[in-house]
């Protein structure tokens, strides 16, 4: 069952409340009272998935590698990058859809996709055998809220730790699928994605989908 946590989430309060109201939450094809950390897991999942609306750059260290790999996303302007070391690939037209399936292949291996992630904590909310410990850090300038999810029996991935900022975008995660351990951890933020950066590193960049 869910561990409880004393730990008190503000970012937490709108979800558990929204499942207060609706009163209980399906497990194992029953109604049962929702619990705080079922609607702890429910919101970070539907941040990450809210996140894929927001435009940003963020750098992370490969912790196993030590290899940089930096993420940017603009999806109003349809552009996107990922640098792995000094290798740029860029993405540019195209809807949501086709910009989330790129991310994924050019992230495969390095860092699960928002999506990804989202989907693992909703499964471990909704997993009768799952267990989670709540906690928050400060990642790159960047609050966070975190949670390390154990023995979910029912989720795509059964035990793993991941960091959430405010606006949806993961801060840090470890989790192993199947033979692909993700080690990945924040080291610069910002807002939004720097379009002259995006002009200098055309010329650069190995493939697009254009």
């Amino acid at each position: 069952m869910i561990v409880q946590n004393p730990l008190r989430r503000c970012a937490v309060l709108g979800a558990a409340a929204l499942l207060a109201l609706a009163g209980c939450s399906l497990r194992g094809g029953t109604e049962e009272p929702a619990s705080e950390d079922q609607a702890a897991l429910t919101e970070l999942s539907e941040r990450l998935a809210a996140g894929e609306d927001h435009a940003y750059t963020a750098e992370y260290l490969m912790e196993d590698s030590e290899e940089a790999l930096l993420v940017a996303v603009d999806p109003e302007a349809e552009t996107a990058a990922v640098v792995v070391g000094d290798r740029p690939s860029l993405w540019s037209g195209g809807d949501g859809t086709e910009l989330t399936v790129w991310l994924g292949q050019k992230l495969e291996g390095m860092l699960p996709t928002e999506d990804d992630v989202a989907a693992w904590l909703a499964a471990a909310a909704a997993d009768a055998a799952a267990s989670a410990e709540f906690s928050d850090t400060t990642l790159a300038g960047e609050l966070a809220d975190c949670v390390d999810v154990q023995g979910a029996a029912d989720a795509p991935v059964g035990s793993f730790e991941v960091c959430v900022t405010t606006v949806g975008v993961i801060a840090s995660i470890t989790a192993k699928v199947g033979d692909t351990a993700y080690t990945a951890k924040l080291v610069n933020y910002h807002d939004g994605v720097d379009t002259a950066w995006l002009d200098d590193i055309t010329g650069q960049a190995n493939t697009s989908n254009q």
